[in-house]
């Protein structure tokens, strides 16, 4: 086992580094696994009932497309122990509100505003816990991409609630240290994840999406400097969708590549680093603009390559990937094959899956902040 540390600069170099396992090589957090068990053990969350589930709220209607990993988490949060048929003894409550839904109804955002505003405005008046934090320990869950933009009619869902959302992006209002990350997903995959297959992934560069991303479109304007390579060295894929009948070609595409390109931009909600992850692809990651999903507990270094949005502008991602010496390669990809189970949703939800990922989050952050204010009461007062 290994730790990659890649530094955001042109001048940054790979470090292998052994560690003692899993647990310290892929986790910020010392002691994850004990404290995973405590949370196991002590947290609890509250969903509230209120909304027709035939309208915007509770469950979505299913577990595949773009929306999935929304839909598992609304799912898992049912079938899940860490939920509590009683308010006074959770630690957190949940509004089950889908921004999704009410996209399906074709609402205009003025609508939808309306919809998130009033529903708080019931939990607020009808139960006393909104109103002893103001919302901060409230949680909304989204993978649609209009979700901060709905619920900016409510200031304190806003700046105090936790938003779990697919599309992080800083530029929308995403708040860091206090929003979360959800990791988006297109379900189904096509086949079984892969495995370490580093002899078989003869292609340096995966890059797929459409031309309207903005970063893909920077590429093809510039593909006579970028692109001028035999097959063996990229190759540029148009978005998957569950509409194209022969996707085949993309599990292979992927299966036989080393590193896998994942700008954000406005095709993040395809899945790029799931996918990737999921075919044992190392991600190559921007996180200047969105924020990571995990970020908070992961130690992303350990297996993918983070790079500045300006540096990928430049185009010298090709010779900087190139140079990654071999042994390096393999250690990042073997330890992106271990990381799987950390990015997979499953029904019912499973230890240390993508569910149990975001909740670990959230109790942590309650967690943090509770040490936070006992240390500002024992503070001497100045």
């Amino acid at each position: 086992m290994c730790i990659v540390d890649l530094t955001l600069s042109r001048s940054s170099h790979l470090k292998g580094q052994k560690c003692r396992d899993e647990e310290s090589c892929f986790f910020l957090d010392i002691g994850f696994k004990k404290k995973y068990e405590e949370m196991m053990r002590e947290f609890r969350v509250f969903v509230y009932p209120e909304g027709n589930p035939r309208t915007f709220f509770h469950t979505p209607k299913n577990l595949i497309r773009q929306y999935a990993s929304e839909a598992y988490f609304f799912r898992n949060m049912e079938q899940s122990p860490l939920r509590t048929m009683n308010p006074d003894e959770a630690d957190m409550f949940f509004m089950p509100i889908s921004v999704q839904k009410m996209s399906e109804k074709r609402l205009s955002l003025m609508v939808m505003r309306n919809v998130v505003g009033k529903y708080v405005k019931g939990i607020s008046s009808k139960y006393p816990y909104w109103n002893k934090t103001s919302g901060a320990d409230h949680f909304f869950v989204s993978c649609h991409q209009m979700a901060l933009k709905v619920i900016q009619g409510v200031p304190d869902l806003v700046k105090r609630a936790v938003r779990v959302v697919c599309y992080p992006d800083r530029s929308d209002g995403y708040i860091e240290d206090k929003d979360l990350a959800l990791p988006p997903v297109l379900l189904p995959f096509e086949y079984p994840a892969a495995g370490s297959d580093t002899k078989k992934r003869t292609r340096l560069i995966l890059l797929g999406g459409d031309a309207i991303s903005e970063e893909i479109a920077l590429l093809n304007d510039r593909k006579a400097e970028f692109f001028m390579m035999d097959n063996h060295t990229i190759s540029l894929l148009r978005r998957r969708t569950r509409e194209y009948k022969n996707i085949a070609p993309w599990t292979l595409d992927y299966s036989t590549s080393k590193f896998c390109l994942c700008p954000g931009g406005s095709e993040m909600n395809v899945g790029r680093i799931a996918d990737a992850i999921h075919y044992g692809c190392v991600p190559v990651v921007w996180p200047d603009r969105y924020e990571l999903p995990f970020s908070s507990i992961m130690n992303w270094s350990a297996f993918s390559v983070q790079i500045k949005e300006d540096y990928y502008l430049e185009f010298d991602v090709l010779k900087f990937l190139e140079e990654i010496p071999e042994a390096e390669y393999r250690n990042l990809q073997s330890n992106t094959v271990k990381v799987q189970k950390y990015f997979q949703w499953n029904s019912p939800p499973i230890k240390y899956d993508a569910f149990y990922q975001i909740m670990y989050q959230l109790w942590w952050r309650l967690d943090q902040k509770a040490t936070d204010y006992k240390i500002t009461l024992a503070l001497p007062d100045s």
